[in-house]
């Protein structure tokens, strides 16, 4: 995510380099076809900021306007600061908040026994849970743009050995306080209305308090309330590089230089430019024309699995994962999209005749430990990124996004 080099000037000074990333085309992503004019009218950003630097540095600049980018700067601004957002794009949604399933699983979109005990992502299973139904209930406001259905979501085993781990899930998950069931193939089928193919499930975890939500509607919601709450958001504005600096009194603070020319001075930053900004892995994605109810829950095979998950809503049914591919490396997408078509096709026969209607992919960061995380920047100045989120999901984005936020302010007000 970040490239640092010594300046010629000083070369004890470090400038850190952002290295750009590439958009995939709306085109080919379906959450842009009929989207609401509204909703589109906040993802818009007006143009990046040319004057030369302000009198007074920025309390905060948060660079990037993603889920978690826009949840730090309504957390700095709660917290008192002045904010500035940056984006590279001229719209909210062109990055991977706006090219994801749409899917709200709480956690990190794992299995709490793949982490060992006292282990601190446990902490965002309940955070995130916290999240989604506050998403819930200001989605049931009457001029929210949220477009978000609490649908459940169902973790299908195949095997022996996966309907045990799927046991030992719902214990764990009881033990937190979170609601789970291990549910029979016979309660599955009457869930989704025999649609779903169950002849080869052994058993399936039941989670009432998972959603799906229209990524797009998330951004022009978390958008429109950063607005409201005094956050400026400025487009087309591509940071290149960033260095610390001495600020006038004394403090240590942040110099950014913008592709435009434009240099600002910040007391605090926060780098939310996302999973794609270093990719290492592709992950595959279609969407199907598919009538299904709007409750239909979120489904998936359950560990070991070749990590596919399926969302129905807005007349699609959304498939995402496969397996990840090389990032980059377009050969094999045809290979992947065939795996991801041949399991949609074994879950609903239904579909069996149709063609995706899109397909598409995404070239993000996967980390080793498949564990989000807040990592200091910098040496003196208060700044901190967010990294980690490749795969795991929006609401973690959410969660990290308000503590990087909440630090960040609390440092640069000592």
């Amino acid at each position: 995510m970040r490239v640092e080099t010594q300046t010629e000037a000083d070369p004890d000074r470090r400038t850190t380099v952002v290295p750009p990333t590439t958009p995939v085309p709306q085109s080919v992503i379906p959450w842009w076809e009929d989207l609401d004019p509204v909703v589109r009218a906040e993802l818009r950003l007006p143009d990046s900021v040319d004057e030369g630097p302000p009198a007074q540095p920025l309390d905060v600049v948060v660079i990037g306007a993603g889920v978690a980018g826009l949840s730090a700067a309504l957390s700095a601004r709660r917290a008192g600061a002045r904010v500035l957002v940056l984006e590279r794009n001229a719209l909210i949604g062109c990055g991977t908040s706006g090219r994801n399933a749409g899917i709200l699983s709480v956690g990190i979109n794992a299995d709490l026994t793949t982490l060992p005990a006292g282990h601190p992502a446990l902490a965002l299973w309940p955070a995130t849970t916290e999240v989604l139904f506050s998403l819930m209930r200001e989605a049931a406001l009457p001029d929210s743009l949220l477009s978000l259905h609490l649908t459940g979501s169902l973790s299908l085993a195949e095997t022996i050995s996966g309907a045990r781990n799927l046991a030992r899930e719902v214990h764990l998950r009881l033990r937190m306080g979170l609601r789970a069931e291990l549910w029979t193939p016979a309660q599955v089928a009457e869930a989704t209305g025999g649609r779903l193919n169950v002849r080869t499930v052994y058993a399936a975890l039941w989670l009432p308090d998972e959603a799906r939500v229209h990524p797009l509607t998330l951004l022009a919601h978390l958008a429109r309330r950063a607005r409201r709450a005094g956050v400026e958001l400025r487009g087309n504005a591509p940071v290149i590089s960033y260095e610390e600096v001495p600020l006038p009194g004394g403090a240590s603070g942040w110099r950014l230089h913008l592709a435009n020319g434009c240099t600002l001075l910040t007391r605090g930053l926060i780098l939310a430019v996302g999973p794609g900004a270093r990719p290492n892995a592709r992950l595959y994605a279609l969407a199907f024309r598919a009538e299904l109810p709007p409750d239909f829950p979120v489904f998936g095979d359950a560990l070991p699995y070749t990590y596919a998950d399926f969302r129905a809503g807005e007349g699609r049914l959304t498939v995402t994962g496969g397996r990840y591919g090389r990032a980059g490396v377009t050969r094999n997408d045809a290979h992947y999209h065939c795996r991801l078509k041949e399991l949609t096709y074994h879950w609903l026969p239904e579909l069996a005749e149709q063609e995706p209607a899109y397909t598409w992919a995404v070239d993000l960061e996967v980390t080793p430990q498949m564990v989000p995380e807040l990592h200091p920047v910098g040496a003196v100045a208060p700044a901190l990124a967010i990294e980690g989120l490749g795969a795991l999901g929006m609401l973690p984005g959410m969660v990290l996004g308000e503590r990087a936020g909440e630090q960040v302010v609390s440092a640069v007000s000592r």
